[in-house]
């Protein structure tokens, strides 16, 4: 799901479905994924700081109570994990090579071929204007508290009151998006929306990072959540 704004101007954006990231590139725009880029190599290295810091900002501003937000944040694959991914290997077989606390979730197990993809590229092109974000950090960073989770009927008018009052037209974007739903979630929506506004921030040079400073991995890629 892609949601593109040009010159600022949100309640023109636009909305489709789009295979391969580089497409995207290829319009010349700055782009904010919700997918990881910089990388650990093992399971031994520990869990990312962008992953730590992105749980430890929506704890902080749960003024609300909001149940387990850090869990929002999953634990992003190793390039060990990757290398089984990328030989065929299930998720049974991955489970049973990394111990309990060391394997990943099957949610992120079934978007890693995505992960794949998208490693490569940043790889071949380590300076392209790709960067990583979290929708739920960004929500946060503009309601100024943590919101209500996203399938949740709370969450879902949360998420609409505030892109509402951004200026997006989210109902102009639902036509402009396929009929089939089995291809996307309001939610879906609701997230690349979000995205665009850490797109800005990022083309003007007023994102917040996590962590401060920015890491990089050993291919010296951006290792850090943008907001």
């Amino acid at each position: 799901m892609a949601v593109s704004v040009r010159d600022g101007a949100r309640s023109g954006a636009t909305a489709r479905i789009v295979p391969p990231a580089e497409e995207l590139l290829e319009e010349g725009a700055c782009v904010a994924i919700d997918m990881p880029i910089g990388l650990v190599d093992t399971p031994a290295d520990g869990p990312r700081a962008a992953d730590r810091a992105a749980r430890a900002f929506l704890a902080a501003h749960n003024h609300d109570a909001v149940r387990g937000p850090g869990a929002r944040v999953f634990a992003s694959p190793t390039r060990a994990h990757l290398a089984l991914i990328a030989a065929g290997a299930s998720y049974a077989a991955l489970r049973a090579r990394f111990p309990k606390g060391q394997s990943i979730s099957k949610q992120c197990f079934h978007i890693c071929p995505k992960i794949l993809e998208l490693d490569a590229l940043c790889r071949r092109r380590p300076e392209a204007a790709l960067w990583e974000a979290h929708p739920e950090v960004t929500f946060a960073s503009l309601a100024g508290r943590t919101l209500a989770p996203k399938k949740s009927r709370a969450g879902a008018a949360q998420r609409e009151q505030l892109l509402g009052a951004l200026g997006f037209d989210l109902e102009s974007l639902t036509r402009q998006l396929p009929a089939r739903r089995a291809l996307w979630a309001k939610d879906d929506l609701y997230d690349a929306c979000v995205l665009t506004v850490t797109a800005e921030r990022v083309a003007l040079g007023a994102q917040g990072t996590l962590p401060v400073p920015p890491e990089r991995d050993g291919f010296g890629l951006r290792r850090a959540i943008h907001f």
